[in-house]
């Protein structure tokens, strides 16, 4: 086992844990710490090398010389559990795998590569290991330049498998995985005085890393595919939906320009014949034969504000569940939104959870009108929702309407917010008003 002194030691902690927290963060950007993230990875870093050095068995075999290692995942889970983010706990282990095995590859190699140009003795020196860790550095930063395009699937399917099996069952191979690397680690470091073991090593740390990526990347477009499937077949479903209505709005402007003509004849041939009376009572009786058109006023077409396909035809879904209940909608979407895709699939749930359980109550309320509007700004996405409220209306606590002729729940708005989301729900005269705030990122 090649063996190296205390300064280089201690380079090679910092800088390999550094980067070991900036790829353990890469995909969770709500967990990163929203100033100076950099110096969050460097204090982890050096916190890391403190303890390593100061711990007096790091060089032996038991389990207290992974005093480090536990201190520095303690505290990354302290940090979840602080934002009370608990449910990404599975899928942070998963990447925090793939980054040790990321960053011990990419050492491993280069440690390898720099003792076959020079010698075992250059590369355990300060000089040596001052070189390694430079390399290193360039080749974990054009790493994560080159990936940095998948932050937003990855991100994606990191939410799509909360709480699903698939999640555990990602979770057991990444933790085999990593197991078994850590048993060949030891196994071969048994190799005293031998470069041997880290070309080895390198090569099966390697191989790990190859094996998971594309197991990754399959699963990855497992997952786009079946949400793409799902994607078509809701957009079937509201364009069916559309054109149904469109058909029956279509027959009875025809019905109508039928109707019409034979109305003018009617009522021209009673002003011809001097019948006021007559022309008095068609008049009524075409009056009393109209019905309130229920004609879909607003079309998907009117939500190209709105990039994401789920959030545009969930919403147009909600106005035409509005409009059989008596209630018109009127959406605002004045400028088209920028938010990432796990942002707007949190909206959509937040609409869903606010429209569909005060419609009922609505439809009995006049003018049964609802106005919702969409705003953003670069850190936050604003959901305001503005509904009729009888003139006896007053807010109970936080999420509660409360008046004679019934009551406004949003407790299950409430209860499904993200811990970072804020609402604010208040009552001016007849109206009420209800304000989500949902952070960016």
């Amino acid at each position: 086992m090649i063996t190296v002194d205390v300064v280089s030691f201690g380079l090679a902690d910092f800088s390999l844990v550094f980067w070991f927290v900036y790829f353990q963060y890469y995909w969770f950007p709500r967990l990163r710490v929203k100033k100076n993230f950099l110096l969050f990875c460097a204090l982890m870093g050096l916190g890391f090398m403190v303890v390593d050095l100061l711990n007096p068995f790091t060089a032996s075999s038991s389990l207290l010389g992974m005093l480090p290692i536990i201190v520095l995942l303690v505290i990354e889970v302290g940090m979840l559990a602080a934002q009370n983010n608990w449910q990404l706990l599975p899928a942070f282990i998963d990447v925090s795998i793939l980054a040790y095995l990321l960053t011990e590859f990419v050492d491993m190699s280069v440690i390898a590569g720099t003792i076959r140009l020079t010698s075992v003795r250059f590369a355990a020196s300060v000089w040596g290991t001052l070189t390694e860790l430079t390399i290193d550095t360039v080749i974990f930063t054009m790493i994560a330049m080159g990936i940095l395009l998948t932050r937003a699937p990855m991100e994606n399917l990191i939410h799509a498998m909360l709480g699903r099996s698939s999640e555990y069952l990602f979770l057991i191979f990444m933790t085999v995985i990593g197991l078994v690397y850590i048993l060949f680690e030891y196994s071969l470091q048994s190799l005293a005085d031998s470069d041997q073991y880290l070309i080895f090593l390198a090569g099966i740390s390697g191989t790990l890393v190859i094996g998971l990526t594309l197991s990754t990347y399959m699963l990855m477009q497992t997952h786009l595919q079946e949400e793409h499937t799902q994607l078509q077949t809701q957009q079937q479903a509201f364009r069916e939906q559309y054109t149904t209505e469109l058909n029956r709005q279509l027959g009875a402007v025809r019905k109508f320009s039928h109707d019409y003509q034979n109305m003018l004849l009617g009522l021209g041939g009673y002003l011809e014949d001097k019948d006021y009376e007559g022309f008095r009572q068609l008049y009524i009786d075409i009056r009393s034969g109209w019905q309130t058109s229920n004609a879909a006023e607003l079309t998907v077409d009117d939500l190209t504000n709105i990039p994401n396909a789920g959030l545009r035809y969930g919403l147009y879904h909600n106005y035409l569940l509005a409009r059989e209940q008596g209630v018109q909608l009127f959406v605002k979407v004045p400028e088209p939104l920028t938010a990432t895709v796990a942002t707007l699939k949190e909206m959509v749930k937040l609409v869903d959870k606010t429209l569909v359980p005060i419609l009922p109550e609505i439809s009995h309320v006049q003018p049964a009108i609802i106005t919702l509007e969409l705003t953003e700004t670069p850190q936050m996405l604003r959901l305001s929702l503005t509904f009729p409220v009888p003139t006896d209306a007053q807010v109970d606590g936080k999420h509660r309407v409360v008046a004679k002729q019934g009551m406004l729940d949003f407790s299950k708005l409430q209860r499904s917010l993200p811990q970072a989301a804020t609402s604010k729900l208040t009552v001016k005269f007849h109206w009420g008003q209800l304000v989500v705030v949902l952070p960016k990122g």
